[in-house]
């Protein structure tokens, strides 16, 4: 995970959001969530619109395993940070909404929200510290963060299923490159926002920092 810099609310959205609040005052949780389900086709949260702002604030990846989603259009979803099952209130609010990969989005699935956990990558300062990465590509999180940030980071890697098998074997084949070329990190700080291999920032960082220790 990478930090990121949420942008302004969406016009639409808000107006979506608006209208999706008035009619539903005074509903229950319960009522809420099944007054949605039957008018999908209205309120609508996975517009052109969001998906072209997601596309530009996420540089086209993904905000929990920060791959490139290949194609944005069809195989983006908008994840809800509070579930909208357990949420339905906020289905439609900006700073509920995060932009994720078919993958990620499928493997947390409707596991709950946990406040005092979960990192939100448009909030957390340095995200990047609460995770380390092994020679093998496995992550876990970094033993040099207290107690609670360890769990925070735990608690996220498990969540989105951040040690799956595609992510595991891109970061070993990274690190491979890593171990083999002093000049790697020069290339890779040059690099844009968009670069396939900007995800792997932190990581390289990170052994670099241990091998100028060592």
């Amino acid at each position: 995970m990478v930090s990121l810099k949420r942008t302004q609310e969406p016009e639409e959205l808000s107006r979506t959001n608006r209208e999706f609040r008035d009619a539903i005052s005074g509903m229950s949780t319960k009522e809420t969530y099944d007054f949605y389900k039957k008018n999908e086709r209205r309120y609508r949260y996975n517009t052109e619109e969001i998906k072209e702002i997601f596309r530009k604030m996420n540089h086209e990846r993904c905000s929990f395993c920060t791959k490139r989603i290949s194609d944005f259009k069809d195989k983006m979803t908008v994840e809800h940070i509070q579930i909208k099952r357990d949420y339905p209130q906020k289905i439609f609010q900006w700073n509920n909404l995060l932009c994720a990969c078919s993958v990620c989005n499928t493997k947390r699935g409707t596991a709950p929200y946990v406040e005092q956990k979960y990192l939100d990558p448009t909030k957390a300062p340095d995200i990047e510290k609460y995770f380390s990465f092994q020679l093998d590509g496995n992550i876990i999180p970094n033993e040099e963060l207290d107690l609670e940030e360890q769990q925070k980071a735990e608690y996220m890697i498990k969540l989105y299923k951040l040690w799956r098998y595609e992510l595991v074997c891109e970061r070993r084949a990274f690190l491979k490159d890593l171990m083999e070329d002093d000049d790697y990190f020069e290339i890779l700080s040059k690099k844009s926002d968009s670069s396939q291999s900007i995800i792997f920032l932190s990581v390289f960082t990170y052994y670099k920092s241990k091998q100028q220790l060592e």
